[in-house]
């Protein structure tokens, strides 16, 4: 199940001064949540090539993997609406539709879908 969390305010306790810390905190929360239905996932960045992202393991496999690449065309900036937390989200969904993350996703939604008439 993916529930954005609250926007976090951290303080640092030599400055006081506050750090949010929210688009890193889904992306460990979507972390957490796999590692807890028992799916390996991982994130490793590289300077000159992007992000990569996967599902898996390299004892058992990876099941799928996908790179994010920032583009030079925009001065080398992350491309919009792609994030290594929805791919990941989203790739757990369809990869493991029986899994517990899976039966929590959609128990959350559940909710939120409009009445038909």
């Amino acid at each position: 199940m993916y529930v954005p969390p609250r926007d976090l305010n951290y303080g640092t306790p030599d400055t006081g001064r506050q750090c949010y810390a929210r688009p890193m905190a889904d992306l460990e929360h979507i972390l957490q949540q796999l590692h807890d239905s028992e799916i390996n996932a991982g994130v490793q960045t590289f300077y000159g090539a992007g992000m990569r992202v996967w599902i898996g393991d390299e004892a058992n496999g990876i099941q799928a993997e996908a790179t994010i690449k920032r583009t030079a065309a925009a001065r080398l900036k992350w491309p919009e609406g792609i994030t290594a937390a929805s791919w990941l989200h989203e790739t757990a969904l369809r990869l493991y539709p029986d899994s517990q993350y899976a039966k929590e996703d959609s128990t959350e939604a559940s909710p939120t879908k409009p009445a038909k008439d």
